[in-house]
């Protein structure tokens, strides 16, 4: 489609491949399985067929996961993926909403290279799924493009179908919904990326919901007013951020079932506050439900590993209620609580994997390394000079509180290898991000933006 469009592809097509992934530190997320401190994962035809220690496969590839920690591939569930063009442009909320109007200048090409740059930094960090929340789109041919991106990139996703506001579009009805759909079903290997809706205006509100659910679409994703539509509110929405939001519509939130992702990066980038995540469990959300999301990486990373370190953070800020430097310090541990009241560098694991394919009603399908499951996996390195190779330290604690994504050495999705030996294979990252440098520029001119202030 790229090429038809006049405009050159991202890369070239990844292979499926039969794979045994050997000898690793196996993280499943499956607490019927377990942990494999020395195991193997057997991968048949984009499936998890195996794990367990000592397999024996000579027939198919093998991968040496000798000193690398083999998990489930992080899974976020909220991201403007099309304004990821604006790198540079905006360190906070005024600017960044000020530079929406650049929306009406985009090029198809535009929303092609957005969606294509942000997927790209996605797999290199070791996101494996990914909810593309694109509430810019004028119509069918924007869509189009957003997803022949992520199919090019060869990421798992949900599109997240939205009208740009203020253009009179009207809402996204049954018929647009069927139309997006067929359309992913032509562009979409294997059904990678499926569909879902996300609602900007609370006038559009109650038809859009109403077309999802007669759909069966599995989530609901507002970025609108909800007091007109609390009625509608039920387990296919995601509601994200938190910071500030009343007790009362917390506890409504959970009454519904209504599924969670939080946002590290932009919140308190924004100074809107820290991931209120202690909050949302004593609402009564429950634990499986909460999920991170990237939000924006035209202000942010696409960092998971840094998004599991600030909600563990905020929530034990949260748990130590307060208490002064001096007692917590000197408080003595309890011996019959290792965690010490504690949220844990594990349950941050559970909640970027299994938790987030929860929030986006893929927990059958990934999240975890279970045999049955789609082959979405990642391999991180522990003798890189921020991580320890030591195999009697606590693999989670390392994780949590050391990793980054330059960690991440391989990275496949649906058996298909998109990141090897810590570089991408089915395209050049960083010819990706010079074509985004041009892309942006171009997209400033048109929309008449000056530069950003530089002396701050």
């Amino acid at each position: 489609m790229s090429e038809g469009q006049g405009f050159a592809p991202l890369g070239t097509p990844v292979s499926r491949e039969d794979l045994l992934l050997k000898g690793g530190h196996v993280l499943t997320m499956d607490p019927g399985i377990g942990d494999l401190p020395k195991g193997d994962v057997l991968i048949l035809d984009g499936e998890i067929a195996q794990v367990a220690p000592g397999i024996d496969r000579s027939d198919i590839r093998v991968i040496d996961a000798t000193g690398m920690v083999v998990q489930p591939g992080f899974v976020e569930t909220h991201w403007h993926m099309w304004n990821s063009l604006w790198r540079g442009l905006a360190h906070e909320a005024a600017g960044y909403f000020g530079l929406h109007r650049l929306a009406m200048a985009y090029t198809a090409e535009d929303h092609y290279l957005a969606v294509g740059y942000a997927a790209a930094e996605a797999i290199a960090a070791g996101v494996t799924t990914c909810h593309n929340w694109s509430n810019a789109l004028r119509g069918p041919e924007d869509a189009v493009c957003q997803a022949q991106a992520l199919a090019d990139v060869g990421i798992r996703a949900r599109f997240g179908y939205g009208h740009l506001t203020g253009m009179g579009l009207g809402p996204v009805d049954q018929t647009v919904l069927q139309n997006m759909a067929a359309c992913l079903s032509d562009i979409s290997v294997d059904g990678l990326i499926d569909l879902g809706i996300v609602c900007h205006d609370a006038n559009h509100l109650r038809t859009e919901v109403e077309a999802a659910r007669a759909l069966g679409l599995r989530t609901i994703a507002p970025h609108a007013d909800l007091s007109g539509a609390i009625d509608l509110l039920g387990p296919e929405f995601i509601f994200t951020h938190g910071p500030g939001t009343p007790d009362a519509f917390l506890q409504l939130l959970a009454a519904k079932r209504v599924k969670i992702g939080l946002c590290p990066a932009t919140d308190p980038l924004i100074g809107a506050g820290l991931p209120p995540i202690m909050r949302f469990l004593a609402a009564g959300t429950p634990f499986e439900d909460i999920g991170f999301s990237v939000d924006v990486t035209c202000q942010a990373a696409a960092d998971p590993f840094a998004a599991m370190r600030t909600i563990m953070y905020a929530a034990r800020i949260a748990q130590k209620n307060g208490a002064s430097f001096q007692e917590i310090i000197f408080t003595p541990a309890d011996p019959a609580d290792p965690a010490n009241g504690l949220m844990t560098p594990r349950q941050l694991l559970q909640l970027a994997t299994i938790n987030g394919a929860r929030v986006l009603g893929l927990e059958e399908r990934i999240g975890s390394l279970t045999p049955g499951k789609r082959a979405d996996v990642i391999l991180i390195r522990t003798d890189d000079g921020n991580m320890l190779p030591d195999p009697d330290v606590n693999i989670a604690f390392q994780l949590v509180q050391h990793a980054q994504p330059a960690n991440v050495d391989t990275v496949i999705v649906d058996g298909r290898i998109l990141k090897s030996a810590g570089r991408l294979t089915g395209m050049d990252h960083r010819a990706l991000a010079r074509r985004a440098a041009k892309a942006q520029a171009s997209l400033r001119h048109r929309g008449a933006m000056p530069l950003p202030d530089m002396t701050i």
